[in-house]
């Protein structure tokens, strides 16, 4: 009903085809709907299909214009992120509950804003290991996978799924691992081999991600740092659009000062690094010294 509703005409063959079912069994599902006290008229000839009687619309109940634009709006994001017809067919809903008029202001506002949450260049891989985890999810067996640390340890695990979490511009995977005895955070972007296994198990009783501090859970288990970094002119785009404009202190010599806190491993040096002679440690000491070490060493390496 929703595909007829949000076009003005519809053949039999598009239904069936975005239904996935035979044509036959849509003029059934035509009828059942007209006998259903559906307005739908049918259109012979070239050009021909279905419509809706002009100007009926769908009850929207208590929803406002503004409440449905924006669920229309966070579906379409979804849509490019998660390979889900479901959300084509919930999208179809929101939108037949608009009339044209609304249509047409509402394809006004959604051309100002664009929800993509798939990073630059991506090749779908990233899509394809959501989509497995969603049917493990769904269908309540484990996951098996090969996962790297912060600190390039590659271990396999074989996991208990618990929640799909997508953070910033990144997925994680909350789950009961039994390597660990305990709950653990999984970045997909450090998972391999990712495969749905046929071992079911029963959820575990834990709080959901809603109910937990997700900043304290990602500094948990790992020891934290913090840094009072000191950014030179030409770094300082990259430092304000990593940590936020309002983050830093600036100088009138243009240097940027920041303060911050993370978690000690591998990727906050191999950070650092990147900025190459653009960042100064100011502290702590310690930090700095490895950093000068490690600095060195690359020097070292391409000085021979």
């Amino acid at each position: 009903m929703m595909l007829v509703v949000n076009r003005r005409r519809i053949s039999a063959a598009e239904l069936a085809d975005k239904m996935e079912v035979s044509v036959r069994t849509v003029y059934r599902d035509i009828e059942t709907l007209c006998q259903a006290g559906f307005p739908i008229v049918a259109y012979q000839g070239a050009g021909g299909g279905f419509a809706v009687m002009e100007g009926y619309r769908l009850d929207r109940n208590a929803l406002t214009f503004e409440e449905i634009t924006s669920v229309i709006s966070a579906l379409k994001g979804m849509t490019k992120t998660l390979d889900d017809t479901r959300l084509g067919t919930t999208l179809e809903k929101y939108t037949s509950l608009l009339s044209d008029k609304e249509k047409e202001t509402a394809r006004f506002w959604q051309e100002r804003l664009v929800i993509d949450m798939n990073p630059w260049g991506a090749d779908g891989a990233m899509k394809r290991k959501v989509a497995l985890i969603r049917e493990a999810l769904q269908r309540e067996v484990t996951l098996r996978f090969a996962y790297t640390s912060n600190n390039r340890v590659t271990t396999d695990r074989e996991v208990e799924p618990m929640t799909l979490l997508l953070k910033g511009a990144a997925w994680y995977l909350y789950a009961y691992c039994p390597l660990r005895g305990d709950f653990r955070m999984f970045r997909l972007s450090r998972m391999t081999q990712v495969v749905v296994t046929a071992h079911p198990f029963e959820r575990r009783e834990h709080a959901s991600l809603e109910q937990k501090d997700l900043e304290q859970m990602w500094n948990s288990g790992s020891r934290t740092v913090t840094m009072v970094l000191r950014f030179a002119p030409e770094a300082r785009a990259r430092a304000e659009e990593f940590f936020g404009m309002e983050e830093g202190q600036a100088g009138e010599d243009g240097f940027l000062t920041v303060v911050q806190t993370y978690p000690e491993d591998e990727w906050v040096y191999g950070f650092l690094l990147s900025f190459g002679d653009q960042v100064e440690i100011l502290e702590p000491e310690r930090l700095r010294m490895l950093i000068r070490g490690r600095a060195e060493r690359i020097c070292k390496m391409y000085g021979k």
